[in-house]
């Protein structure tokens, strides 16, 4: 199984060889750098709060912004130069000179 592509697993066939190993994490010494989180979903933030951690690292603001608000922000940038099909948005999303107000209004509200 893998998770390397974010929120989406794949499995594959076969068996791959394993060695179990444990560790008593209170004899574990403290690393010598401060250990932060990358988070792009910003749902999961919470979830990640609870790992022991120095704060976020970076934040992919694409992919906040995409998730909160629906639409990736290069999108909006580009919309004349998308095909007729992914156009077809609904209206909130078409910029228009109200856009920059939607936008933060939507973002805001996040």
């Amino acid at each position: 199984m893998s998770c390397a592509e974010g929120d989406t697993g794949s499995v594959y066939k076969g068996r791959l060889e394993f060695e179990r190993q444990t560790m008593q994490l209170d004899t574990m010494p403290t690393p010598p750098v401060k250990i932060m989180m990358n988070v792009g979903n910003p749902e999961r933030a919470f979830d990640f709060a609870s790992i022991p951690n120095h704060g976020v690292g970076l934040a992919r603001l694409e992919f906040i912004i995409n998730r909160m608000i629906g639409v990736h922000p290069r999108a909006l940038l580009e919309f004349e130069s998308l095909d007729a099909k992914l156009q077809a948005t609904p209206a909130a999303h078409r910029p228009s000179r109200r856009t920059g107000r939607v936008f933060c209004s939507r973002l805001a509200e996040a």
